[in-house]
This record gives structure tokens, C-alpha cells and sequence, in this order.
């Protein structure tokens, strides 16, 4: 059974959106593809633009600082044998990862969890 992770990533402070972008694309996102692709059935990287709480009523917009998140990044494991093998290589290059997350992310306000998906069958409306 796939297990799919959403992680809600706020850029490191001083850094502009485009360079973090630009760090988390060439930079880290290139890390875990190169250490975990193999184990992944999905991986998406989701940049925040603009939006609008659903109280708001006159179309007033607000961006990521807002939010409070830059991103939200998905990765589907294939199985629990894929995500024991994950932390078998994180663990094996955890310097490396947490150097180059410290980078691009705020980590104390970044975060990764597990969610249960359920996909609507669209066909049938």
C-alpha cells in the first residue's frame, strides 16, 4: 500500500522566494531524488502564490509570508518496505540532508507528516 507524505516547508529567513525556489529546485529536491527516487511512485513540489482565507468576503489576497509556508511537497513511497528502506539512507546521509535543508528552510517552522488520501472518481459526476 503506497504511503504518501505532505511536507509544509517555509523558506529560510533572508532568502527571497526565487532563491529559494531556485535552492530547493537544483539544490535539495535533486538530493532526495538522487538518494530516494527509486523508493517514490510520486514527488511534487507545490509554490505558493496567492490566495485568500475563506472568511474573507471583498477578494483581499495574501501571499506565503501570510500562510506561513513557502511550499507544500508530496512524495508518494510505494510501500513500508520503500519507507523503512527511506530512513535506512536518511539516516546513512543525515549530514548531508540537514546541511543542505538548513540552506533553503526554516526547519523549525517546516514540518512532514503522513496522510490518508482519498481520490474522488471525477468519471462518475
Amino acid at each position: 500500500m503506497p504511503i504518501k507524505k505532505i511536507l509544509m516547508l517555509r523558506r529560510k529567513q533572508g532568502l527571497t522566494p526565487d532563491q529559494f525556489r531556485d535552492g530547493y529546485e537544483n539544490s535539495h529536491s535533486r538530493i532526495a531524488v538522487e538518494l530516494f527516487g527509486h523508493l517514490w511512485i510520486g514527488y511534487r513540489r507545490n509554490y505558493l502564490t496567492r490566495g485568500y482565507p475563506f472568511t474573507v468576503k471583498d477578494g483581499t489576497l495574501s501571499g506565503p509570508e501570510d500562510v506561513g509556508f513557502d511550499a507544500i511537497s508530496e512524495f508518494v513511497l510505494r510501500d513500508e518496505a520503500a519507507y523503512e528502506e527511506m530512513g535506512r539512507i536518511a539516516t546513512a546521509n543525515w549530514e548531508r540532508i540537514k546541511e543542505d535543508e538548513a540552506r533553503w528552510f526554516d526547519q523549525v517552522h517546516s514540518y512532514v507528516m503522513s496522510c490518508e488520501t482519498i481520490e474522488e472518481n471525477l468519471r462518475k459526476c
